[in-house]
Order: C-alpha cells, then sequence, then structure tokens
C-alpha cells in the first residue's frame, strides 16, 4: 500500500537533473511547462506521467538551476507548485533552485541565540513597517536587508535592529514572510500608498515574499536576503518567529490547491460548499492527510532551511489539534528550545470538530501556547470600543488581571484559568490587528494627559506577569497607527513606525528597556510549573481595588510588587506587609520605580506608592537583606 504523505514532492532538484512531482488525484493530464525566462511565451512542454499515488511526475536531465516551471492541467489551467521553494516576480511561475547555493558567507555556521522558551520576551513587527520611513535611516528601507543593517540612528538614537538589540527582547515575531499575492512585487511599486498588505493573504507557503527583496526579478535573491535578515538578528542575540496562515489562502477556485486537486484541500460540507471558518472565504482542510502533509513540511523546511525559531499560528483554531502535535513532536527534534502558539479563535463556525479546534483549555499540557485575550482586555478593555479596562479605571477587573498575572493557571477559586501551565500564555494588550495601545487609550481615557503613564502600567503589568510578554512595535513609544483599527491593508502612512516617536518619547522607551531588563533579572519568572507558582505567589488582600500586590518567594528573597492603578498615591501599610509575610522584621529594598530602574533602601512605617505606578521591591527577612 502506498503511503501517500510520504512521498515527495514539488521540484526535486540536483545537478544532473531534476524530478517535479505534484499531487493532482483526479486529474487525468498535466504537462510541465520548462523556461529559462518567466516571459517568453514559447516554453519547453514535457508531458508527466501520472502514478498509482495520484502523484504526476516527469524527470528532466541537465542542471536546470534558476529555471522557470508550472504545470498545465487538463490543457485548460496553467498553475505553481504548491511545493515549489522559489518563484518569479509576482508568482507567475515556480522556479528551481540549487538552495546550497543560496546560503551567506557564514550562515550555517552562524550560532542561534539560545534563548529558551520560559526566557522569552517577544517583540511583533513588520517587515516593511519597521524601516520604511526616511527616520529609520536604514538604506534599504522597508526590505529584508535594512532589518538586518547594523549600527544604524536616528539623531543619535538608535533604529532598527539596533533598537531591538538595546530594548533586550528575545525573540521577534515577524509577520508573514512567505509569498503572498495582493502586493505587486515591482521595486518601483514599493512605496504606492495602495501597494500594501500584511500578508495574511497567502500563495506559495514554501517561498519568501518578493517585495521585500531588493531585486525581486532574481528568485534567488529574496532567498539569500531573507537568510542575511535572519543571521543579522541571530548575530544580534535574538531569536526568529515566523507568522503562518495555515487556516485558509487568498484564492479559491482558481488557486493552485483547487485546480490540482479539487475541493481536497479546502474544508467543505456535506453538501460540497466552502465552508468559511476563517471568514474570508473558505479555510484550509488541515487534517486532511496531504494538507496535513503540506503544512507539517512547511513548517519544517523553514526550521530547517531558514533556521527560523518559532512560529505564530494565525487563526489557530482552524489548525486541528493533531496536526499542531505532529508539528511540535517534529519541530522538536530540529531545536529544541523552539516556540510554537496562536491565536485560539476563528471568524466564523468551522466543521472541524470542537474537541480537534484549538480554543481555550484544548491546549492543556500540549506544548504549546495561545493569545490570552481574557486578560488583554481585562489590562485595557475591549479592542476597538470605548470600554475600559483596569488601567483606565475600571477595577471591578482587578480579579482577571490578577488571574493573568499568575500565568491563567487554576490559581484559586476566584482566579481559574485556561492554562496547566504558565508557558501555555501569550500575555499582550495589543498585537498587530485592532487599536494600537496608544489609540485605544486616546479614545478610552477622560484625561489624554495620563496616556504615558498608564502605558507604563500596562508595559508592567505584562511584564512582571507569569508567562511569555508580548510587545507590538511601537508600543516602546507611543507609535500609533491614527486610530485605524484594522490596517492590514492601509497605507505606510498609518502602518510604518515613525522612528522620531522615539526620540519625542525616549523616557518611555527607556522605562520599558529597564522593566525588560528587571523581569530578566528576577529569575522568578522563568517559573512556568502552577503548582510552583501557587506555592511561591501569594496576593495582599488589604488592598483597595484600584491597587493589586503581590509576594514571589524565590529561595532566600521575597519580592514584592505593587500596582498602583489609582489616579491618587498611596500608602502601603508596613505592619499589614510583615503579618501577610508572617515576619516580624523586614528589611524593604526598591528596585524598579515609576522613574525606572531605582535602588533604595526603604525604612519608613508606611512605603508611599505612586499614583499610576508598578513597583518592586526586594524583601530581605530578619537581620538584612
Amino acid at each position: 500500500m502506498i503511503e501517500i504523505n510520504k512521498e515527495k514532492l514539488g521540484a526535486i532538484y540536483s545537478k544532473d537533473s531534476t524530478t517535479f512531482r505534484v499531487f493532482a488525484p483526479e486529474r487525468k493530464k498535466i504537462d510541465l511547462f520548462l523556461t529559462d525566462d518567466y516571459r517568453k511565451v514559447r516554453k519547453k512542454k514535457i508531458h508527466m506521467k501520472k502514478l498509482d499515488s495520484g502523484i504526476f511526475e516527469a524527470t528532466v536531465n541537465g542542471d536546470y538551476d534558476n529555471y522557470f516551471y508550472s504545470y498545465l492541467v487538463e490543457n485548460k489551467w496553467e498553475v505553481t507548485d504548491p511545493y515549489c521553494k522559489a518563484c518569479s516576480i509576482n508568482s507567475i511561475m515556480s522556479a528551481v533552485v540549487d538552495l546550497k547555493s543560496t546560503d551567506p558567507v557564514g550562515f550555517r555556521q552562524s550560532k542561534r541565540a539560545i534563548n529558551k522558551e520560559e526566557d522569552a520576551i517577544i517583540y511583533e513587527l513588520d517587515v516593511k513597517d519597521f524601516t520604511a520611513f526616511k527616520s529609520s535611516k536604514v538604506k534599504y528601507r522597508g526590505k529584508y536587508l535594512g532589518l538586518a543593517e547594523k549600527d544604524t540612528n536616528n539623531n543619535g538614537i538608535k533604529t532598527s535592529l539596533s533598537h531591538l538589540k538595546e530594548l533586550g527582547v528575545t525573540h521577534v515575531q515577524i509577520l508573514p514572510i512567505y509569498d503572498f499575492i495582493t502586493t505587486d512585487e515591482r521595486t518601483s511599486k514599493f512605496f504606492n500608498d495602495d501597494n500594501y498588505n500584511r500578508g495574511y493573504d497567502p500563495e506559495l507557503y514554501f517561498v519568501p515574499e518578493g517585495s521585500y527583496s531588493s531585486n525581486p526579478e532574481d528568485p534567488k535573491n529574496r532567498i539569500i536576503e531573507i537568510k542575511e535578515m535572519i543571521k543579522a538578528i541571530h548575530d544580534s542575540g535574538m531569536n526568529v518567529i515566523m507568522d503562518v496562515v495555515f487556516n485558509h489562502t487568498f484564492k479559491l477556485k482558481d488557486s493552485n490547491f483547487e485546480i490540482l486537486a479539487p475541493k481536497y484541500y479546502h474544508r467543505v460540507d456535506e453538501n460540497g460548499n466552502f465552508t468559511n471558518g476563517s471568514g474570508v472565504g473558505n479555510e484550509f482542510s488541515s487534517d486532511s492527510e496531504m494538507g496535513r502533509k503540506l503544512i507539517v513540511e512547511c513548517i519544517k523546511f523553514w526550521a530547517k532551511e531558514y533556521m527560523i525559531d518559532g512560529f505564530r499560528f494565525d487563526l489557530m483554531a482552524l489548525i486541528d489539534i493533531d496536526t499542531i502535535e505532529i508539528i511540535i513532536k517534529e519541530l522538536k527534534k530540529i531545536n529544541p528550545n523552539i516556540i510554537i502558539y496562536g491565536e485560539p479563535w476563528m471568524a466564523f463556525e468551522s466543521p472541524l470538530p470542537k474537541e480537534k479546534q484549538v480554543l481555550p483549555f484544548n491546549q492543556q499540557g500540549k506544548n504549546f501556547a495561545i493569545f490570552n485575550g481574557e486578560f488583554r482586555d481585562a489590562i485595557k478593555g475591549d479592542n476597538d470600543g470605548y470600554r475600559k479596562g483596569y488601567i483606565q479605571g475600571n477595577y471591578k477587573l482587578k480579579q482577571k488581571v490578577e488571574s493573568g498575572i499568575a500565568g491563567s493557571i487554576e490559581y484559586d477559586k476566584d482566579r481559574m484559568g485556561f492554562c496547566k501551565d504558565a508557558n501555555e500564555t501569550i500575555n499582550y494588550f495589543n498585537c498587530h490587528d485592532n487599536l494600537i495601545l496608544n489609540d485605544k487609550l486616546l479614545i478610552s481615557l477622560d484625561d489624554e494627559r495620563e496616556i504615558k503613564d498608564i502605558t507604563k502600567l500596562a508595559m508592567g503589568i505584562i511584564m512582571f506577569s507569569f508567562g511569555k510578554p508580548f510587545l507590538y512595535e511601537g508600543n516602546e513609544f507611543m507609535n500609533t497607527k491614527n486610530k485605524v483599527s484594522n490596517s492590514y491593508n492601509s497605507p505606510l502612512s498609518i502602518n510604518a513606525i515613525d522612528w522620531n516617536l522615539k526620540e519625542k518619547n525616549y523616557d518611555l522607551f527607556v522605562y520599558t528597556k529597564e522593566l525588560i531588563a528587571t523581569r530578566k533579572k528576577l529569575s522568578v519568572f522563568k517559573m512556568t510549573d502552577a503548582y510552583k507558582i501557587k506555592e511561591n505567589l501569594k496576593f495582599l488582600s488589604f488592598l483597595d481595588d484600584s491597587m493589586i500586590g503581590y509576594t514571589i518567594k524565590s529561595d532566600l528573597k521575597v519580592y514584592l510588587i505593587i500596582i498602583n492603578a489609582s489616579r491618587d498615591d498611596k500608602a502601603l501599610n508596613l505592619l499589614q506587609l510583615k503579618i501577610h509575610l508572617g515576619y516580624n522584621e523586614i528589611n524593604i529594598k526598591q528596585i524598579f520605580s515609576k522613574s525606572g530602574v531605582e535602588e533604595r533602601n526603604l525604612y519608613d512605617a508606611d512605603i508611599l506608592i505612586d499614583k499610576l505606578s508598578v513597583n518592586v521591591y526586594e524583601i530581605g527577612v530578619g537581620n538584612g537583606l
């Protein structure tokens, strides 16, 4: 019996010959088009033999490196190869490439940073957004190479890759960098206002996006330059996480999937109609044998060929849990420190059984994380509306915030989360979707003058919570999207990072950098085991609802964290703190305050807590620290 999911597909290259293999079980005739220039009208046509497995195959002798190819299906449709590793500009034809010739000098030998999962501090960015504006001061604005440039600055203030290194994040999550279809890849069109898309319109999953390369006409150029970018991030001590969109395809009836294998790669209902759990007209059938094969092989390919360190899954609920578990098992063989997480939701109903959907609670104990929407909304309110969260003064949400701080584990009867362990939660207040935090605060606050202090409050909450903290590009210096929420295809004037804002709000950047450094210093946040968290984390019960306080024991040290979301300064009663800790004598040293890192010893009977502040104290018991 043929095990179809073990068959090799795509263009299998060697210098002596190339074999082309494509899965099309219901098709009777497929021919291979082959040419040295995709623009030529006349192309070499080669008959492909259909095997019992439903795979069509043809082998050509000779070195076909940098040749273009496509499949002519039953003399009606010409399509690209879903398994191709390279393509022409704008995905017109697939391309054969010798991948060994695409490694930049030192790429395979470079040592990727070993940032373990429990140490992860994730920063989400878009290649084009991050350096497109002139204020980035990079040579290759909006390109892979722009993000690879080192020692860039704007008026002496670091930008781009140098900024990320200075900030201290451990993982850079990059919005889609596989080939997507609605952006014109021609360099002349790159900065046109109507030529922007974030990449949630997938076309060729194994191929890097061409618009981010300096020469999209050359099939190898995008491969070489994306590797240059990844190497530069690795060399700077950070890891790379790739955003992947396997829940749907942009094209449907005219897609290469649908023309090659009708109604196989997309889910259909009992009447044969395409289902729409993604909200964009279709959903990819991850639970079909060959659909699962494509996803698993694609993820493994990026992890091996491009040395990707983690994957973020868009609308992960539509990827069946069995496929996710296979992916995790295979990826851990490649890199034991690899990180997997995604969105535990979908747009509309799906025929995928509920127990197979990646929803909160379904992820428990399976070695991947999901975005914590409940914690997000408790912190700052709804995504795009006027509803307030805890940081804007809705103190009824205190226990929900505390639940998030505890890693959304089942902490106690009042703080019941969805996680078995804290490594299963991504803690954030916004990502690329919806209003950026600055814009959310602009529409929901009564007093705009509080924005910077409240931004600091939000930063402090996620940084001093158990789980993986996650920031979106520009959060650390109050970047804005001009109140546009769903900006996936908005122009660069809305989406691009204005590096002048870093200079304007440099104090917020420094504060965020020191928050990150303090989190790293307090090794207690490496703790992910639910039992250990419950044993060592204790909330202060005697504070009013505008304040959250908790202690964390670590070996011989105790850390006290106080969050004051009130518009008033508050006093922390030292006697009540001693009763909470169970000691007659304590010594207190403040190591982080509203102004950032600040070490000072405190001797007062009461401790003054500044309004709208996050404070960290190191407590010694008995005869000193």
